[in-house]
């Protein structure tokens, strides 16, 4: 009777093929999902700049006599027309001109004016006053930097710079270890639903050896010719575990091949 099933597997060879390698085929797909998922990490670290903006409008005025005042406003416009537009609005008070805006559009305002700058000439100083939009939460960080930038080029000519990143805090040890509990056990879930699936439709393939052995009385036949019930389901039972070990076999070297943390983590992938 084992023989029988051996010579049936062999000659059905399709179906025999689909036994081992189906099961296989839903455990590389589940080792591809857990290998793939991207793990989260602690944000990265931006540049404080305008490049995040629309191309927003960066106005900026000159008050009081003096050249190094006009200069100062010239310098700003050079630093903010990198990811900005500067417009000069031609000695007007800055908070006035922006009040103006947004009682106008606030939506504008907050869209396209994020930062601004006054230079100014008083008391026998110079000043260069940077303005923000608090709307946006960086605002002053960037503004800040702008006015530092410029400053630095009227300090030292040339074409120097200061580049201001924002570095986040890192995440809570807390945190961290939720994080990763929780994305263990998805993907822990997602990995077995998977590797079950695909054995699922190998015990099932199982019945059809005896389902057509009924279906064309030839159960019938042996049964008449001698072979007891025992061993009749005694040889199923060793056949359809050695297809099963032989799959799961192939399931645990495809598992070990593509290292699957944490089901290959043996002494040698150390």
């Amino acid at each position: 009777m084992l023989l029988k099933h051996v010579i049936h597997s062999w000659r059905n060879r399709v179906v025999t093929l689909v036994q081992l390698l189906l099961p296989v085929i839903f455990t590389i797909l589940a080792c591809v999902v857990v290998l793939t998922v991207p793990k989260k990490t602690d944000p990265p670290a931006l540049t404080l700049d305008l490049s995040y903006f629309d191309k927003p409008i960066v106005p900026y005025t000159s008050m009081g006599p003096g050249s190094a005042t006009a200069r100062l406003a010239n310098l700003y416009s050079e630093v903010a027309g990198k990811y900005g537009n500067p417009l000069d609005v031609d000695g007007r008070d800055m908070d006035a001109y922006l009040l103006g805006i947004a009682d106008r559009s606030l939506d504008d305002y907050n869209r396209m004016y994020i930062v601004a700058a006054t230079t100014a000439n008083g008391s026998g100083s110079d000043s260069l006053v940077g303005h923000f939009n608090n709307f946006a939460l960086h605002s002053i960080a960037i503004s800040l930097s702008l006015v530092d930038n410029a400053l630095l080029r009227y300090a030292v000519p040339g074409s120097h710079g200061i580049v201001t990143v924002n570095h986040p805090l890192p995440r809570s040890e807390e945190t961290r270890t939720k994080e990763a509990e929780n994305q263990g056990s998805t993907l822990a879930f997602v990995f077995s639903y998977n590797v079950s699936f695909g054995l699922a439709f190998l015990v099932g393939s199982f019945v059809i050896f005896v389902v057509n052995q009924r279906s064309s009385n030839a159960k019938h036949s042996q049964f008449v010719s001698g072979v007891d019930a025992v061993g009749y389901w005694l040889a199923a039972f060793l056949w359809d575990l050695v297809i099963f070990a032989i799959s799961s076999v192939l399931i645990i070297a495809v598992v070990l091949a593509l290292e699957t943390v944490p089901y290959s983590e043996w002494p040698i992938f150390g």
